[in-house]
């Protein structure tokens, strides 16, 4: 009795933390409120840089929506959906440089789908800034109702304000990426939780319910009871394998750009589980989609760099980093232990037989990327560059939408 007391308790538990995964993910993201600092900044946008109205669009599947505005008269803008490539800001996503109209309904470096709108809220001249790192994730814009020339001046402070932006986009991605991850790791435990507990559990109930079948073949009606007790058995048997295996998912293919953040943040787990090493993974911005030889690559860098960590380095902390810009991703692996003469050629790279980091080198060096080592007082760091790939270098299969 003891024993199955035991395993219910486990599965209470493991219940009750699966329902605590969706709060908690919400909990974390809310802290992130991309929204709010967007607010903030058209709002300085007005008041610092001389823009009577201001506006913020993000991305959302294939159209900007305008989901924030300052200094507005009427609603003609708000929530305006713009298709990726019309009017001031669709070229502003296509382009992922800025664009500046000193009158907008007669400019032609636009198309004028949005004519009607502008003309509404009274806007002449504007100015759009794209928002994100590599993919142009929204657009920041200040707009006036007089049609003069839009200053240097000011295109430089919208230029500071929409690299906030993109700070505040590019960490509420990564913290969605990397809660996303975090959700996939504990349904993989809760689902082991529940196959080693409860599976178990019906297991032996079954042994002990075919021994009293054996045992009661004299007594027909304890026989039926047994029976139906036998029947519901095998059912809860069926639902308990089918919520495993709902649980634990096929893992992420070989093309989806979750597999990279999935895998990096494991081997940081992993690392700190086995060595007991402080560990922090920092996804930033959202991943793109890469081919499989880049992946591994990333993925081969971190764990050769955690394993050289936890040979040769008395590390009190590692953190390690993922960023996308616009032409590569970037990986580094950043340790405390005490480190050397600072040094971008260390032996371990021009020594051996190829494997290890020289050969890993030679690997990233031909698709183009770099491998550093860097070591000072403060510590090593092993960091990785590779260019993204070309679009036909990766299989055609569907984008997943941007986060809004």
């Amino acid at each position: 009795m003891g024993g199955n007391s035991e395993r219910e308790q486990e599965i209470l538990e493991a219940l009750d933390a699966l329902l605590r995964l969706d709060t908690e993910r919400e909990r974390r993201l809310s802290l992130l409120d991309t929204h709010a600092v967007l607010r903030a900044l058209t709002e300085r946008i007005r008041h610092e840089y001389g823009f009577e109205v201001s506006l913020a669009g993000l991305v959302e599947d294939r159209d900007l929506v305008l989901r924030i505005w300052s200094g507005t008269r009427n609603g003609s803008l708000h929530d305006l959906p713009i298709p990726l490539g019309l009017g001031l800001g669709g070229r502003v996503v296509s382009l992922g440089r800025p664009v500046v109209v000193g009158d907008y309904c007669r400019s032609d470096r636009i198309t004028h789908d949005f004519d009607t709108q502008v003309n509404n809220e009274g806007v002449a001249s504007m100015v759009g800034l794209p928002i994100g790192s590599g993919t142009t994730r929204g657009v920041l814009y200040g707009a006036t109702r007089n049609r003069a020339e839009i200053g240097d001046n000011a295109v430089d402070g919208l230029r500071r304000l929409a690299r906030l932006a993109t700070l505040a986009v590019d960490v509420a991605d990564g913290a969605a990426t990397l809660a996303d991850t975090s959700v996939v790791a504990e349904r993989q435990r809760i689902a082991e939780s529940l196959h080693d507990s409860v599976g178990a559990m019906l297991f032996g109930i079954g042994s002990s319910l075919r021994q009293l079948q054996t045992e009661a073949r004299e007594s027909s009606a304890v026989a039926e009871q047994l029976a139906r007790i036998e029947q519901q058995l095998s059912v809860a048997g069926s639902a308990l394998r089918e919520s495993v295996s709902r649980l634990r998912e096929a893992p992420p293919s070989e093309h989806d750009p979750s597999r990279l953040t999935a895998e990096l943040a494991e081997s940081v787990r992993s690392f700190e589980r086995r060595t007991g090493v402080a560990a922090s993974f920092v996804p930033v911005g959202l991943t793109p989609q890469l081919d499989p030889e880049r992946t591994s690559l990333l993925v081969r860098t971190v764990g050769e760099a955690l394993l050289n960590v936890e040979k040769h380095a008395p590390a009190r902390s590692v953190v390690v980093t993922l960023a996308f810009y616009d032409d590569r991703v970037s990986v580094a692996v950043m340790n405390d232990g005490a480190g050397s003469t600072p040094s971008d050629e260390p032996e371990s790279f021009t020594a051996g037989t190829g494997a290890g980091l020289p050969g890993l080198r030679a690997r990233v060096e031909r698709v183009g990327g770099s491998l550093r080592l860097s070591r000072d007082e403060d510590g090593t760091t092993l960091r990785c560059d590779i260019p993204l790939p070309r679009p036909s270098q990766v299989s055609q299969v569907p984008e997943p939408p941007p986060r809004a």
